[in-house]
């Protein structure tokens, strides 16, 4: 099999390269409302569940404990959450939306939608459905 047609039926190759559209429309979408795409998901999920700890944050999201310390930082120094101490643990932190982050937050959910939208624009509603269920089993999401 030639290489060309070898990546073209790499389920890795058509993943990386949709993530780098959606990244790229993400980016571009999320600029007009001020938001970098690293906090993005931070915010999805504390408009979802608001004053969890920064690791249980961090587990969400599946991103190591350092990335999400950063994007929590970037999170505070825009304003969007602020740190508050455990009352469980001394060594834990519970991350809060301020009133900006909820606000901010509010603005996601249509971009998300809009982005998705766009990317998948060539697929009717029932191949929208199927691609959606099949990459939550692959991911080992089991939908909500």
């Amino acid at each position: 099999m030639k290489t060309k047609a070898i990546r073209e039926n790499s389920f890795g190759f058509l993943i990386q390269t949709l993530a780098r559209d959606i990244d790229a429309k993400m980016k571009l979408a999320l600029k007009e409302v001020d938001v970098d795409t690293k906090i993005f998901a931070n915010l999805m999920v504390l408009s979802e569940e608001d004053g969890i700890k920064q690791r249980t944050l961090g587990e969400k999201l599946n991103f190591p404990e350092y990335f999400t310390s950063r994007n929590v930082d970037a999170l505070v120094a825009a304003g969007f959450a602020e740190r508050q101490p455990d009352p469980e643990s001394r060594r834990s932190f519970l991350i809060f939306l301020t009133d900006a982050g909820r606000k901010k937050a509010a603005q996601l959910p249509s971009i998300v939608k809009q982005v998705n939208d766009d990317v998948l624009s060539e697929l009717n509603k029932q191949e929208k459905s199927e691609v959606i269920l099949l990459l939550q089993k692959v991911a080992g999401i089991v939908p909500s």
